[in-house]
């Protein structure tokens, strides 16, 4: 549901629209979900088009703000969630022409049929649109993959459709969140996005992957413009904060919709909206890396324009993406280096780099790492200086200490340590 709304907002975004809202009705069966634009809208010929599969061809030149790609993001994502499509549309001193596809009289009469759509008047979605000058209405109906049979009252099914809409709004605020913050999108002003009203409580909020939260800032490498194809793809690492820098709040919030282990990695943004938010692309050496722990304040930015889909492989959801050969060697170069810095922020709990020297004073370490049998243990530093007080203190029953300090050596609970900073951190 997430992406398929995503995919229907880029047609919002496409037609320069400044608000979008989208509503979610609950009625069991008869629910609805409706999204609404300001955008410049489609006379009566390019809705017949527009509603066509398949309406435009991926090879053909596309224009600078263009988020589509096949012509099939209307339909395949309006069919992924519901048995019937209606799209109203006007452009400026039209009238509101309006088409449908209805799945059960296709099934019912063999037959693709785009039927047209009578004048919804008593809708609020509907009314809307009638007051705006320009700007397009989508409905979906027959909601089976989300309601199916389920009745009005039952507060299980309807639970279940709230939260879908707690989860749309976290998506969409990530996936479109430099529309939404006006931060490189190249549009006079932000794009607002509401769902279920118009007040400002309404509105989605932007969600930044690489945002600075309170007084501790990310590590930002520098920007990389890679060629491909005569066309540049930029790339910029970033290492957040340890969680002992920042607010309780701040760390929930950069946590993302998914978490933090699994936010890490890449984000590829296509037209400044993100096609992956986080992943490493099947990058790494010797083998393709894992979303792990230690690497959760690793994130990295790369830009790509609408030109070289073909070479990313971009797909029909705009969801998934892999580099291109040429580059997936560098790319992986750039992500090795956040990666590990990433990795000794998370170890130095905040501390960037190499610690600092103190002055006149020597650091001993209580434990110590060695590597035995390709396993890594952990053992008490022997030369410890409380260690050495405390067997100067015991005298001759200092050889107890021994057998103590191997029972404890080996049985550090690993596995749960790390369990416990995974769910708690």
């Amino acid at each position: 549901m997430p992406t398929a709304l995503a995919d229907i907002l880029d047609n919002s975004v496409t037609a320069k629209a400044r608000s979008v809202w989208i509503n979610f009705y609950w009625a069991g069966p008869a629910s609805t979900i409706s999204i609404l634009d300001d955008g410049i809208g489609m006379n009566e010929e390019t809705l017949v088009s527009a509603m066509r599969p398949g309406s435009a061809n991926p090879l053909d030149q596309r224009s600078f703000s263009d988020l589509g790609r096949f012509g099939l993001g209307l339909k395949t994502a309006s069919f992924s969630q519901s048995r019937k499509l209606t799209v109203w549309s006007r452009t400026i001193g039209s009238s509101i022409s309006g088409r449908c596809w209805d799945l059960a009289y296709v099934a019912q009469h063999d037959e693709w049929r785009l039927m047209k759509a009578a004048p919804s008047v008593g809708s609020e979605a509907y009314d809307h649109l009638s007051d705006l000058k320009s700007g397009t209405l989508v409905q979906w109906q027959s909601l089976d993959r989300i309601v199916d049979d389920s009745a009005v009252d039952s507060n299980e099914a309807h639970q279940r459709f709230l939260s879908l809409i707690e989860e749309v709004r976290a998506h969409l605020g990530m996936i479109f969140h430099r529309y939404l913050e006006d931060s490189g999108s190249h549009r006079t002003t932000p794009l607002k996005i509401y769902i279920n009203g118009r007040l400002p409580g309404n509105l989605v909020a932007p969600w930044n992957p690489f945002a600075s939260h309170g007084g501790a800032p990310s590590k930002e490498t520098p920007f990389e413009r890679i060629n491909v194809r005569g066309h540049q793809d930029t790339v910029q690492g970033f290492v957040l904060p340890h969680k002992d820098r920042m607010t309780s709040l701040d760390f929930e919030s950069l946590a993302g919709p998914r978490g933090w282990v699994a936010q890490q990695g890449f984000y590829i943004y296509r037209k400044d909206r993100i096609i992956v938010p986080g992943d490493w692309l099947q990058l790494g050496r010797p083998k393709p890396w894992a979303k792990q722990e230690q690497y959760k304040l690793a994130r990295l930015a790369i830009d790509i324009p609408n030109t070289i889909d073909e070479e990313w492989g971009l797909d029909i959801k705009k969801s998934t993406a892999r580099p291109p050969a040429t580059i997936r060697s560098r790319l992986t170069d750039l992500a090795d280096s956040v990666r590990k810095d990433a990795r000794q922020v998370f170890a130095h709990r905040g501390e960037y780099g190499p610690r600092a020297p103190i002055s006149s004073a020597i650091i001993a370490r209580p434990w110590k790492t060695q590597l035995r049998a390709k396993r890594t243990v952990y053992l008490i530093n022997r030369d410890h200086p409380l260690l050495s007080q405390t067997k100067a203190r015991l005298g001759p029953l200092a050889e107890c200490l021994t057998p103590l300090l191997r029972l404890i050596e080996e049985t550090v609970p690993v596995e749960r340590i790390w369990l416990d900073a995974a769910e708690s951190p």
